[in-house]
């Protein structure tokens, strides 16, 4: 993303200035979000640690810890992110989608600092799951409280009619 400094300034301003009925995240992905993928790549077997060995070579940095300094300039470009993460994952979904479940959250903001993707966590963190954490805490407090007990009249044998 061109520019994210002012852009990100946009969206805080954006969100303060309205009352939203609901809460607000910011994610700013930089270059592209692409590279909140390749944060989470972590080659799975020799095939793929050969290509992450040859993309080092190539563009001179390992792209999964760096891939900040990729650029979005054309999806064949030696620097796309696009074109990195399709080399990596060999353009499958379901591999994309482990290099977001697999990394624990540390891994995420480690190698997620300079793309954009630590903010967008931290956004989570702050804002998201207190929101969560709230709804369980109530959940909780009415577990420890028992089943329902049934009303006075409803388990009351006095107000049962007699069997005469």
């Amino acid at each position: 993303m061109d520019k994210e400094a002012e852009r990100r300034q946009g969206l805080e301003q954006a969100r303060q200035d309205c009352a939203w009925p609901f809460e607000v995240l910011l994610g700013v992905a930089h270059p592209m979000r692409e590279c909140w993928v390749l944060a989470g790549f972590v080659a799975e077997g020799k095939r793929e640690e050969a290509s992450l060995v040859a993309l080092r070579k190539e563009l001179g940095f390992d792209p999964t810890t760096r891939s900040h300094e990729l650029d979005a300039s054309s999806k064949t470009a030696k620097k796309s992110p696009k074109r990195v993460l399709d080399h990596l994952t060999g353009g499958e979904d379901e591999r994309e989608a482990r290099c977001w479940t697999k990394p624990d959250l540390g891994h995420l903001r480690q190698r997620g600092k300079g793309n954009g993707l630590a903010a967008f966590l931290g956004e989570i963190e702050v804002r998201l799951v207190p929101i969560f954490a709230d709804a369980v805490i109530g959940e909780d407090a009415g577990a420890a409280l028992g089943p329902p007990q049934p009303s006075a009249q409803e388990g009351d044998d006095t107000t049962a009619p007699s069997g005469s």
